[in-house]
């Protein structure tokens, strides 16, 4: 005979509802990402293409683009777009950018459509190409040159969610995780210095960089290095040196290290 069924009776007379999930239950049920979005945040891909051409004469690309999907992420796209500018070019429809690398181009894309950056290697490919300011030996994954150009263009594109994924990207390889550490070389220092405005957050970066896991080979190696790169890491190593009071001074050891030999 089955076991008989009890009710717990609430105020109103009825039956009270049973919890769905007890305390048990609930820590032992499986984790589901949440991939749900907010309608403003879907792409609109029911529009026509434009063309995006990309880099000067001898690497120029073209690349399809969703006309509403790159102009919601995109102000630079979106001003472009209006009939008083579309107007102005030869063909509306098309919008050239020849200063910028086609290759930081194809990663905006990318993240334009999938929320990622295409930046790390198969596991299997044998990747030889240098690039970077590396702590431990180690190979930088393939197209890590091209996020400072990717910065550059984010900045040119002002969309500012992809500039924050570019400078979380070298945060993480900044920080090693499972891998070697990568900091940006002096060539990427140069291209971001050039492509930004004073004040911009990927300059401080690049600054705690230096005055913090800076080398002497770095600079030995390349001293060409802009000015303002060079003033700000010293001010910044003046300013952590004031806060510190145990700091050794080197004329108090011996005098005849600033003497000029006969």
């Amino acid at each position: 005979m089955a076991d008989p069924i009890f009710f717990t009776w609430g105020p109103t007379g009825g039956p009270l509802k049973r919890k769905r999930v007890d305390a048990v239950e609930s820590l032992n049920a499986s984790t589901i990402e949440d991939r749900r979005i907010t309608e403003r945040d879907a792409l609109r891909l029911d529009c026509d293409f434009i063309t995006v051409t990309v880099g000067d004469e001898e690497e120029k690309r073209s690349f399809k683009i969703h006309e509403d999907a790159i102009c919601d992420r995109s102000s630079f796209f979106r001003n472009s777009m209006k009939p008083e500018w579309a107007a102005m070019r030869p063909d509306p429809r098309v919008i050239d950018l020849p200063e910028d690398s086609p290759e930081a181009f194809a990663l905006y894309r990318t993240w334009l459509y999938c929320g990622k950056l295409a930046i790390l290697p198969a596991e299997n490919d044998n990747n030889n190409s240098i690039a970077g300011n590396s702590s431990t030996l180690g190979t930088p994954p393939e197209h890590y040159h091209t996020l400072a150009y990717a910065y550059v263009l984010g900045e040119r594109l002002l969309d500012v969610r992809f500039k924050n994924t570019i400078m979380d990207t070298y945060v993480l390889f900044a920080r090693g995780g499972t891998g070697p550490r990568y900091y940006p070389s002096n060539e990427e220092i140069r291209i971001i210095y050039d492509g930004t405005v004073e004040g911009s957050p990927i300059r401080k970066f690049l600054v705690d960089i230096w005055y913090c896991r800076g080398k002497l080979e770095w600079i030995e190696k390349d001293s060409d290095l802009p000015q303002e790169f060079l003033a700000a890491v010293v001010k910044e190593m003046l300013r952590v040196r004031a806060t510190t009071d145990n700091l050794s001074r080197p004329w108090k050891l011996t005098h005849t290290q600033y003497h000029e030999k006969e």
